[in-house]
């Protein structure tokens, strides 16, 4: 299959994604630049047929209800996640390629206070970032040390499903792909309640009931583990307000300020050696945070991110990593 030849180009040129267009050469972003590396002009027949490969009926009426469909590929050497997107050229794609191995929260640098976090028993732990910057990758490394370290039940729910897990001897992980195994992130979270987890991972909080349930699986006794899109931990706040109705914002803010544990947002830097490393913004539950969220003052966060508590701010973040020499 064509698609296999650009995947394996695209890991020869450690290329995180690939962009495939009509009437265009591939294109391949390396170190967050997108550049061509082929002669050949993608037609609109190469791409049916690339399509008519990957998508299945279900797939298909997705795309064509809504105009884009997510999709999870494993070529012969890797995994990749493919959106199939409708644009005035016909169809395009954006190919995502995931890692055959799944790096430790050590190989990411992610801050101590984060391995903290996963110790806890429950609790919400949101990650936020705009697409791109790394989330899927940052909840890999810690659900996986969930599963090699503690004796745990876990649920992970995704559209699609990008890392595959291997269960360790002392926990079961059961992943759940929406419009495959499940109708939805919220139908899924619903029934997860039922299976007796200790663990649940939401691939993404896209909707007021998916919102609302994982706020009451943090409070009730699940570690849930949550992305969301938005630039900061401060925006990714306000945006999970926003998903709800004036009169219903004071009632979700004092949820949020009961069951979140951390709320980070992460970025991706270009390093000095080549490739890129996160940068996190760390914002972490304390008497005075949680009061400031249930009181709609999420302006004033950023004063009470001090490395005294173990947070930091993202200019903090970075200041760290040109410390140690790597951006």
């Amino acid at each position: 299959m064509v698609l296999d030849d650009f995947i394996s180009k695209a890991v020869t040129q450690h290329s995180s994604d690939i962009h495939l267009v009509i009437g265009h050469a591939p294109f391949y972003r390396i170190d967050g630049a997108m550049c061509s590396l082929d002669d050949i002009r993608l037609s609109a027949d190469a791409l049916e047929k690339i399509m008519t490969l990957l998508l299945s009926d279900y797939q298909r009426k997705v795309l064509s209800d809504i105009g884009d469909v997510d999709v999870a590929y494993q070529s012969a050497d890797h995994r990749t996640r493919i959106n199939v997107f409708r644009d005035h050229h016909g169809y395009s794609m954006a190919v995502r390629i995931i890692s055959s191995q799944i790096p430790s929260m050590e190989d990411l640098f992610l801050p101590g206070a984060l391995k903290e976090q996963i110790e806890k028993e429950h609790g919400l732990i949101l990650l936020c970032g705009p697409t791109g910057s790394g989330k899927t990758t940052t909840l890999a490394a810690m659900i996986n040390t969930i599963n090699r370290k503690k004796n745990a039940h876990i649920i992970t729910i995704e559209d699609p499903i990008e890392y595959m897990y291997q269960e360790a001897d002392s926990s079961i992980i059961s992943q759940r792909e929406v419009g495959i195994h499940t109708k939805s992130f919220s139908a899924g979270l619903k029934a997860a309640l039922r299976e007796d987890p200790d663990v649940i991972l939401v691939g993404e909080l896209r909707d007021q009931e998916t919102i609302q349930m994982a706020l009451m699986a943090a409070e009730t006794g699940q570690l849930v583990f949550a992305t969301l899109h938005s630039a900061n931990v401060i925006e990714s706040v306000d945006r999970l307000l926003q998903y709800f109705p004036t009169g219903h914002q004071a009632q979700l803010a004092y949820q949020l300020a009961n069951s979140f544990e951390a709320i980070v947002s992460q970025k991706l830097l270009p390093r000095k050696k080549g490739g890129r490393v996160a940068a996190f913004e760390v914002l972490l539950k304390t008497p005075a945070t949680a009061n400031l969220i249930r009181d709609n003052r999420t302006f004033q966060l950023r004063d009470y991110m001090t490395a005294k508590y173990g947070m930091q701010t993202m200019e903090e973040a970075i200041k760290g990593l040109q410390a140690r020499f790597l951006i």
